[in-house]
């Protein structure tokens, strides 16, 4: 970024800080807290600032403390202290204004300290349908655990057609990720030789390793996971401050037939996606059935697994990542994405996506 959109930037921060709320915040205090807890914590932070240097992340420090000392608007903390995290990777990091009750009163400032929520008006079911007589058509717009039944269930009630038909398209497009697990039904549908997935490292903290005692106290956590997660909790607190491998360094899926049918499987992809979708596409795309259609995904997936730690305050939760992937550097996936095989550009109307990657796949 030149300096004049520097200024620009913060210019626009300030007029916007200058409004009056009914809270005012110390965005200083918050961004030195952020900053130290994402320093202790996360686990790609050594991996950037090992390949931009010290003096460039100094100078960026710099830039935002000079800043964020004259902003008391909570909303353009948040806003300042998102753009900060660029410096390292384009998504898995997080800063929300918490809900926070007021002591005296007992009210709470629900208009200025509020947890994010996802944009609930929005339809994220997932469908399958006839497309035509030789192709399917799968919409999956997430892969959030919560939709992991709907997913199944989709798959699941279309099985006789997916499975007599010779093509299979998979619209993922907008899908910004979610659970691993969510797609583990659609990825027989592809296979046709073993996939390999390779694991990640996990950076030991203190707070990173409160995960595993989350996961313990759930009540729907049975007795021999309760077991594993509390030996992963005793390995990971054996080496404070270390990256531990929980699994081995790859695993391999294999699944027992390959089917006849759908002998040809797109996916469409944009620059939306990103984390469990991107690691969907590296899972799919080793099938010999398989090809990507669209535009590069979002690139982040290497930095993952997110976990959050609340200022003392209470006013701010940080989200940040506490895995790294093996694949990296050599096979990085963060701010680079996931290239298609075949590029729909732009003189391709995006609602003519799916007719134009049909009459493609009728002419292999």
């Amino acid at each position: 970024m030149k300096k004049t959109k520097q200024l620009i930037f913060f210019a626009l921060i300030f007029l916007t800080s200058n409004i009056t709320f009914a809270q005012k915040c110390n965005c200083g205090v918050a961004f030195k807290w952020m900053k130290i807890a994402f320093e202790e914590n996360d686990a790609g932070f050594r991996y950037i600032l090992d390949q931009k240097g010290n003096e460039a992340y100094e100078a960026h420090n710099k830039l935002f403390e000079k800043g964020v000392d004259k902003i008391t608007n909570p909303d353009s903390c948040v806003f300042a202290i998102r753009q900060w995290a660029k410096f390292f990777r384009v998504g898995h990091f997080g800063f929300i204004l918490n809900q926070v009750v007021d002591e005296k009163s007992g009210s709470q400032n629900a208009g200025t300290f509020k947890k994010s929520t996802n944009n609930t008006h929005l339809d994220y079911s997932p469908f399958a349908r006839d497309y035509d007589s030789t192709t399917v058509y799968l919409r999956i717009p997430t892969f959030d655990s919560r939709y992991k039944k709907a997913i199944d269930s989709v798959i699941h009630a279309n099985s006789e057609l997916i499975y007599s038909r010779r093509n299979l398209i998979i619209d993922i497009r907008d899908n910004g990720g979610g659970d691993d697990a969510s797609f583990d039904e659609i990825l027989p549908i592809l296979y046709t030789n073993p996939i390999r997935d390779v694991s990640v490292a996990r950076l030991s903290t203190p707070n990173n390793n409160k995960i595993w005692q989350d996961y313990m106290s759930r009540k729907d956590v049975s007795a021999s996971n309760r077991a594993i997660y509390a030996g992963y909790l005793e390995k990971l607190n054996a080496s404070p401050g270390k990256f531990v491998m929980l699994h081995d360094s790859v695993y391999t899926m294999r699944f027992k037939k390959v089917t006849r049918f759908p002998q040809n499987v797109a996916i469409i992809i944009n620059e939306n996606n990103g984390s469990t979708a991107e690691q969907f596409l590296l899972a799919a795309r080793q099938s010999k059935k398989v090809k990507l259609f669209g535009t590069t995904t979002m690139g982040e997936l290497d930095i993952s697994n997110m976990y959050s730690i609340t200022s003392p305050d209470g006013k701010y939760t940080l989200w940040y990542c506490i895995s790294k992937s093996l694949r990296i550097p050599e096979n990085a996936i963060d701010n680079k994405g996931i290239s298609p095989d075949f590029f729909l550009d732009k003189s391709i109307p995006k609602n003519q996506w799916l007719p134009y990657v049909s009459e493609i796949m009728h002419n292999w």
